[in-house]
C-alpha cells in the first residue's frame, strides 16, 4: 500500500497520505538519503556507497557515523510508518511499494513500449524543475552524482519529446503545439521545437507570433550558448517574412539544417557525432609558448565534453603530427571521427589570435571557421566561446543542445595554471626524474592558487604512484598519506572533474576500501563516458577490484575512442587481461609496449608461468628482475623477496582471487628462472 507521495522534481517534498502532512527533515542529508534510496535499483544501496556519496571526502569513520545519524533521523521522520526502512550491517533499503515517486513515474511513462503522445504529455507535466531542486547539501560527490542523474533524466525526457516533434513534422501535422510547447518550456534553446512553433504560427497567418517565436529562440541561444540560430532557422524566418508560408515541407533533418549530402550522411550515421581536436599549432619566434597550445586543446576538449549530444574523442597519438599537413579524411577513418576542430595560436603580434576551423572528416570540407582575439590569461574564456561556436555550427547534426555547467574550479592565477600544465605534461613520462620536477611545479601552483583542483589531483596521482616508478622506495607510505589529502582537496574543489574522482578512487583502492574506490571509478566514467583516458584509468582500477567484465568493456571502449593510443595503455591492458584470467591476451599486451615500465614484467612472467611455459616465464622473470634491480630505491640490494614485497605492496589489488593468482604466478616464474 502506498503511504507516502515523494516529489523529487523541482525540490524534495514528502507527503504522508494518511494525514496529508508534509514531513519535515532537520538535515538536508537525511532528505537526500531518502531520495538516493528511492532512485536506486531495488530501493537498496550498500552502506559504503551511501557514505561515499554523501560524506566523501570525510574520513571513513566519520562518514559511517554520519550515515548512522542520518538513518536515525530518517526513521524518526517516517514514524509511525517507520517499518518501511530496512537496514543491516552492509545495506540500507526501503519498502518501495510504500512510496509513490514522481521521478520514477516520469521514467515509466517515457520508457515503456509504444509510448504515445498522452504518456509524453503526462511525463512532461511532471517536470517541475531539476531533480532535488535548488537545495543541495555540502557534499561534493553527491553533487557530481546529481549532475549526472539530472542530465540523464532531462535528456531522456527531451529526446522522447523531440522524437514526437519529428514525427509530427514528418506527418505535416502542425495543428497541435502541446508537445513543442512543453519541449520549449523544459529546454528553452531547443531549436527544432521553436521551428515547429514558428511554422504553426505562420501557417495560421500570424506572422507576428512567428517572429516573436524566433526572437525567443535567439535570446535563449544567446543566454545559454553564446550562439545564434542556425541557417535553417534563419531561412525559415526569411520565408515567413516574405509570406511564403507554404514552404517545402522537408524532413525533420532538413528542418534542422541538413539537406542533400548532409541528410544522407545523417541517415548513415548511428549515434551522436564524434569530434576530435587537433593539437593546436603555435606560431611564435621560439618554442616558449608551445605548451599553451596543448593547454588550449585540453580546455577546449573539456568544454566540448560538457555537451552530451556528441562524443569528444582524442586526437591520434601517432601518425598525424601537428606540425605537418593533415588529411582529415584519413583521420576520420583512423579513429572514426566525424568532425575535427583545427586550431592555430598566433603569438607573433602583441595581441594573440586564435584561428579555429571546423572540418567535416567525411569529405575534408570546411564547415565553419572563425578568428578569436585572445591572451595567455584568457584561454579559458576563449575555449568556452569556441565550444559555443562549434556547437552552433553542429546544430544540423543533433536534435538539441544542452550545455552542462563548467567545472566549478577555474584558475584564478594564470601563472598557477601554467605551472600545472607543465607538470601535467611531465607526469605523462612516468619516470622518477620527471615526477620530481612535476611535483615541484604542482606545489608552486598550489601555493599560488590553492583553489585549482587540477593541481591537487595531479599531485595526488604522482604521490600515490611514486612507488611504481621507484621500486623499493622507502617513503611510499608517507607519500600516500599526502596523496590522500590532496585527492580529498581536489574532490572538494571540483566534484564534476572526472580526474578528481579517478585520483580519489586510486587512493581509496590503496587504502583497501573497495566499495568507495568502486564508487569513484564509476562516477568518473559517468561524468565523461567518452573520454579515453578516464575509461582506461577506471578500467584498470575496476580490474583490481575484480569487476573484470566492466574493466574489459571500458578498456575496449577506450581503445575504440583512441585506436592509436600511447604505450601506457598496454600496461593497463596487460593487468586487466591478467585479472580476467586471459594470460595470452596479457602477454600480447605486454609485447606491444617497448618502454621499460617496471610492472610490465610482472604480468608477462606470471602469465607465462600460469600457461606452463617455463622457458618464456624464466626469461621474462629474469628480465623483470634485472630491470627492477637497476631502478631499485630500497635501502639494500634488490633481493627476490624484496622484489615480491614491492610488487604486492605497490599494485593495489583489492580482489583477493586476483591478488593470489598474481602472487602464485610470480613465485612460479621465479622458481622457473632459478637463482
Amino acid at each position: 500500500m502506498v503511504r507516502f507521495q515523494v516529489d523529487l522534481l523541482g525540490g524534495l517534498r514528502v507527503l504522508r497520505l494518511s494525514t496529508g502532512e508534509d514531513l519535515a527533515f532537520r538535515t538536508r542529508k537525511a532528505r537526500c538519503l531518502l531520495g538516493l534510496l528511492l532512485l536506486s535499483p531495488g530501493f537498496r544501496m550498500n552502506r559504503e556507497h551511501l557514505a561515499s556519496l554523501l560524506w566523501d571526502p570525510a574520513p571513513e569513520a566519520l562518514a559511517r557515523s554520519s550515515l548512522r545519524q542520518a538513518l536515525k533521523e530518517l526513521r524518526e521522520v517516517l514514524e509511525p510508518d517507520g517499518d518501511v526502512l530496512e537496514a543491516d550491517r552492509f545495506t540500507v533499503g526501503l519498502k518501495g511499494a510504500a512510496f509513490a515517486v514522481d521521478a520514477l513515474r516520469l521514467r515509466a511513462l517515457i520508457g515503456g513500449e509504444g509510448t504515445g503522445q498522452a504518456d509524453l504529455l503526462a511525463a512532461a507535466a511532471l517536470w517541475r524543475g531539476e531533480l532535488f531542486g535548488p537545495s543541495q547539501p555540502s557534499a561534493p560527490v553527491f553533487e557530481a552524482w546529481l549532475q549526472i542523474e539530472r542530465s540523464q533524466m532531462r535528456s531522456a525526457l527531451t529526446m522522447a519529446l523531440t522524437d514526437e516533434v519529428e514525427r509530427l513534422i514528418a506527418a505535416q501535422a502542425f495543428g497541435d503545439t502541446r508537445v513543442a510547447d512543453e519541449l520549449v518550456r523544459i529546454e528553452p534553446s531547443h531549436e527544432l521545437a521553436h521551428q515547429f512553433l514558428m511554422r504553426f504560427h505562420a501557417l495560421r497567418g500570424d506572422q507576428s507570433a512567428a517572429l516573436r517565436q524566433y526572437a525567443l529562440l535567439a535570446q535563449a541561444l544567446a543566454d545559454e550558448l553564446d550562439s545564434e540560430p542556425s541557417e535553417a532557422t534563419d531561412a525559415l524566418l526569411v520565408a515567413i517574412k516574405s509570406g511564403e508560408v507554404a514552404l517545402p515541407r522537408a524532413s525533420a533533418v532538413a528542418l534542422r539544417g541538413g539537406a542533400g549530402r548532409e541528410a544522407e550522411a545523417e541517415a548513415r550515421q548511428s549515434g551522436p557525432p564524434r569530434i576530435t581536436i587537433r593539437p593546436p599549432l603555435t606560431r611564435y619566434h621560439d618554442r616558449s609558448k608551445d605548451y599553451l597550445g596543448e593547454g588550449f586543446a585540453f580546455l577546449a576538449k573539456t568544454c566540448l565534453s560538457r555537451f552530451r549530444c556528441w562524443i569528444v574523442i582524442p586526437w591520434p597519438s601517432a601518425g598525424f603530427e601537428s606540425a605537418s599537413a593533415v588529411d582529415y579524411t584519413a583521420v576520420g577513418r583512423a579513429i572514426d571521427a566525424d568532425f575535427a576542430v583545427d586550431c592555430v595560436l598566433d603569438w607573433r603580434s602583441p595581441a594573440g589570435k586564435l584561428f579555429v576551423t571546423l572540418v567535416d572528416c567525411r569529405d575534408g570540407r570546411e564547415v565553419w571557421s572563425g578568428l578569436f582575439p585572445t591572451a595567455e590569461d584568457d584561454l579559458q574564456a576563449t575555449s568556452s566561446s569556441v565550444a559555443g561556436a562549434v556547437a552552433a555550427n553542429l546544430a544540423s547534426q543533433v536534435n538539441h543542445i544542452t550545455l552542462l555547467r563548467h567545472a566549478r574550479s577555474a584558475a584564478s592565477d594564470r601563472a598557477a595554471y601554467d605551472l600545472w600544465l607543465r607538470g601535467h605534461q611531465l607526469s605523462r613520462l612516468w619516470s622518477a626524474e620527471a615526477d620530481d620536477e612535476a611535483e615541484a611545479l604542482f606545489l608552486r601552483a598550489i601555493a599560488m592558487d590553492p583553489g585549482l583542483a587540477g593541481s591537487h589531483a595531479s599531485l595526488a596521482q604522482i604521490l600515490s604512484t611514486r612507488g611504481m616508478v621507484r621500486p623499493g622506495y622507502p617513503g611510499a607510505e608517507a607519500d600516500r598519506a599526502r596523496a590522500f589529502a590532496h585527492a580529498r582537496e581536489a574532490l572538494a574543489l571540483d566534484p564534476y572533474d572526472p580526474r578528481c574522482h579517478v585520483s580519489m578512487a586510486w587512493n581509496w583502492l590503496i587504502a583497501q576500501s573497495a566499495e568507495r574506490a568502486n564508487t569513484h571509478f564509476r562516477m568518473a566514467v559517468d561524468l565523461n563516458p567518452h573520454d579515453a583516458e578516464t575509461l582506461i584509468a577506471a578500467a584498470s582500477g575496476l580490474g583490481f577490484l575484480g569487476h573484470t567484465g566492466d574493466a574489459l568493456d571500458h578498456a575496449r571502449r577506450a581503445v575504440r575512442l583512441n585506436p592509436i593510443f600511447p604505450e601506457y595503455y598496454s600496461v593497463y591492458m596487460a593487468g586487466i587481461h591478467f585479472m580476467a584470467g586471459d594470460y595470452e591476451a596479457a602477454i600480447a599486451a605486454v609485447e606491444k609496449c617497448h618502454d621499460g615500465f617496471p610492472d610490465l614484467g610482472v604480468w608477462a612472467s606470471a602469465s607465462w608461468a600460469h600457461l606452463g611455459r617455463a622457458g618464456e616465464a624464466a626469461a621474462a622473470y629474469a628480465t623483470f628482475r634485472d630491470l627492477v634491480a637497476g631502478a631499485w630505491h630500497g635501502a639494500g640490494p634488490a633481493d627476490e623477496e624484496g622484489i615480491e614485497d614491492w610488487v604486492m605492496g605497490t599494485l593495489p589489488i583489492a580482489w583477493q582471487p586476483g591478488r593470489e593468482r598474481l602472487r602464485a604466478g610470480l613465485r612460479l616464474a621465479r622458481a622457473m628462472a632459478g637463482p
